[in-house]
């Protein structure tokens, strides 16, 4: 006899594997959600540790030994400006302003007397940020080394925790808002609950070709431009899986309805007036 069960859901790689999360429990979902979001940061921060935190070291060594920012304006020594590039990042400090910031590199940090400006190698303009109002930032050599030295490896762990925290947030609002193409591709063979199961399992396979994007970039086999277009086609790719994955999802199981079991239980004689008593009927006539 055929096992009609519905296979266990395990991998949300292929149209049939995301489809089985259907049925699948809250917390298996739950369980590969957090596989994918620990991928993911695990990978960004590999990227970071290699390409930006060498270049934030030497920047922080390279300053001088007292300078701050403090009421949203960086003192620095007179003369004092720091200059520190690499593959992916660049750190620019003149407190005297820029008359051209230099975008040499994929992300460029310039910091002027009362502004951070982040730009990229893409030309696309700078982001102007104001430093923060009310705060006392070290910004020296003296105070920075023995600090970052003893918490960097906590700074890229809590990076790496917002990461995971920040995806499962994100799929599980994408689940909300996808299930309703979900629901309408199935031709209604999933309920709602199992829509958005599909919606959240649908943004696993890009979580995988961002991670695998990252890899290539962090190793110098795509440039900029070209992992931006792996992060268009991580975009695109769930809705793949929202159209064909919700035709292949099994039915929920039916509720087994309790067989009605038939009672033996002897009745009472004389609850029937037209059934014969078996023993003595107290007639004094019969058997004459």
């Amino acid at each position: 006899m055929a096992d009609d069960r519905p296979k266990e859901a395990w991998q949300p790689l292929t149209f049939g594997g995301v489809a089985r999360f259907a049925v699948a429990s809250r917390w298996r979902l739950l369980m590969v959600e957090l596989v994918f979001a620990l991928m993911v940061a695990v990978t960004v921060v590999w990227f970071v540790q290699q390409a930006w935190v060498p270049v934030i070291d030497k920047a922080i060594r390279q300053m001088p030994p007292t300078g701050e920012i403090r009421g949203a304006y960086l003192t620095w020594p007179s003369g004092a400006v720091l200059q520190q590039e690499g593959p992916f990042m660049r750190i620019d400090v003149r407190p005297g302003g820029f008359t051209n910031v230099v975008e040499s590199a994929d992300l460029v940090l310039a910091f002027d007397a009362s502004r951070l400006q982040v730009g990229s190698s893409l030309g696309l303009g700078l982001l102007t940020l104001p430093y923060p109002t009310g705060w006392i930032l070290s910004f020296n050599k003296t105070e920075l080394v023995p600090w970052w030295g003893a918490h960097s490896h906590m700074v890229l762990a809590g990076f790496g925790l917002l990461v995971v925290l920040m995806l499962l947030f994100a799929w599980s609002a994408l689940g909300l808002l996808y299930m309703f193409p979900v629901k309408v591709f199935s031709v209604n063979r999933v309920d709602w609950v199992g829509a958005r199961k599909i919606a959240i399992a649908a943004q696993m396979p890009g979580a995988l070709v961002m991670s695998i994007g990252i890899v290539l970039y962090g190793l110098k086999q795509l440039d900029l431009v070209a992992l931006l277009i792996v992060w268009g086609v991580h975009l695109v790719l769930p809705w793949v899986y929202l159209m064909f994955s919700p035709i292949l999802a099994p039915k929920p199981p039916k509720p087994q309805k309790a067989k009605s079991k038939k009672t033996n239980a002897k009745r009472d004689p004389g609850d029937n007036p037209f059934d014969e008593p078996s023993g003595n009927s107290g007639n004094p006539f019969e058997g004459v």
